[in-house]
């Protein structure tokens, strides 16, 4: 939205404009507003002025999001509470659909029960996960599971999922993969027929055989996940993350490779890992507490010496982060409270922050802690987050 101050502000000046209540210096003001731009003039008018006469029936429909019923909703709620808070109930509502036009697309639509006076509290993740065998069988996680594929015991409780052999002879037949996929707002761990154990972090995936040949062990990663391999000297363990390969015989590792993100970090606890480029050749060994980036689009890498607990806490249940920007602070609690997150300006996502939180309180806990700095202030409605500048 063009020269936008503070979405809150204008939908102020238009509860105001609904209440009859402006002042000359606001009237002003909201006015420079509206022309500072077309699309402030068409919100403007869609919210304010003449509703009844369907402002954009000419206009595209935005998408799914059907704007005249949004707006019927409002002047409901207008109506029903112009003698009581008027300003503090509408308020809220129309900052969402003000920010919607300048937020990449984002479009609002309210249900009939959608606006209430105290927030939902938007719980942390939980352990579940979906198991996909190798002929393409679906479980669910969260209920109970007990299989047998091709000597290999299958079974899970509330939160792992265990692969034990009931022989010990190695079947020569071609490797069947499983596939384990953790939702945003999910993580599990797996325990893998070797005995490596692996906890996986939301909205991530992994894809392994259900018992390993007489090669490498392989597997592929979509996400983020702890690794605790089990030794083996004749059989090394490599995680695949597409574009690079992490090699290892017996170590404690954390991956992060999410297919959003440009680049994959490795980040070594104890042991030794080689992090393999085939594409260009080349190739970086790591020690315990190195770090390793590596840029999938140019295959440029950086190595660094860090505090692992960092990177790893996460699989203990707590948030551990240190001097990190908002934006990713936020990308972290996008994907474990399964919520999406608005910048209503791009400046204060490089805010930074320090701190070490419990992963399992609801995110108001963590938001709270943020805004004492009054930096910030954030506004949850529904499973959205939108955050503004603090201009106290």
């Amino acid at each position: 939205m063009t020269n936008l101050p503070s979405g809150f502000k204008i939908a102020d000046l238009i509860v105001k404009r609904l209440e009859g209540k402006l002042n000359a210096e606001e009237e002003q003001f909201l006015e420079e507003w509206k022309h500072a731009g077309e699309e402030n003039l068409v919100l403007f008018h869609k919210l304010a002025q003449n509703p009844e006469k369907l402002y954009f029936k000419k206009e595209a429909k935005l998408e799914s999001a059907n704007k005249e019923d949004v707006w019927k909703q409002i002047q409901t709620k207008v109506r029903r509470d112009r003698r009581i808070q008027l300003k503090q109930q509408v308020m809220k509502i129309a900052a969402m659909l003000i920010v919607a036009v300048g937020v990449g697309g984002f479009l609002y639509t309210i249900s009939n029960n959608s606006v209430h006076d105290e927030p939902i509290a938007i719980l942390p993740g939980k352990n579940q996960a979906l198991l996909v065998l190798s002929g393409g069988e679906k479980y669910q996680l969260s209920e109970k599971v007990n299989l047998e594929e091709k000597g290999i015991q299958i079974s899970n409780n509330s939160k792992e999922l265990v692969y034990s052999k009931v022989a010990e002879k190695v079947s020569e037949e071609r490797l069947t993969y499983n596939t384990i996929i953790i939702p945003k707002g999910g993580e599990y761990k797996l325990t893998l027929a070797d005995g490596t154990k692996i906890w996986l972090n939301s909205n991530s995936k992994l894809r392994y055989p259900s018992q390993f040949g007489t090669g490498v062990r392989k597997v592929q990663l979509e996400g983020e996940a702890f690794f605790q391999v089990a030794k083996d000297k004749e059989h090394p363990f490599v995680v695949d993350v597409t574009t690079a390969e992490v090699k290892v015989l017996g170590t404690s590792f954390n991956v992060n490779a999410y297919n959003d993100q440009d680049e994959i970090f490795t980040t070594l606890v104890e042991g030794k890992v080689e992090v393999n480029d085939d594409f260009r050749g080349t190739s970086q060994k790591l020690l315990p507490n190195d770090q390793l980036c590596f840029n999938k689009l140019n295959g440029k890498t950086s190595k660094k010496i860090v505090d692992t607990r960092l990177y790893t806490a996460w699989k203990d249940g707590r948030f551990v982060f240190e001097n990190k920007s908002l934006e990713d602070i936020m990308i972290r609690l996008s994907r474990w409270y399964d919520v999406d997150v608005f910048f209503l300006s791009n400046s204060i996502k490089h805010l930074k922050y320090t701190g070490d939180v419990a992963r399992y309180d609801n995110i108001n806990s963590i938001l709270d802690m943020i805004e004492v700095t009054e930096k910030v202030k954030f506004t949850i409605k529904d499973r959205s987050v939108m955050i503004e500048e603090n201009c106290k």
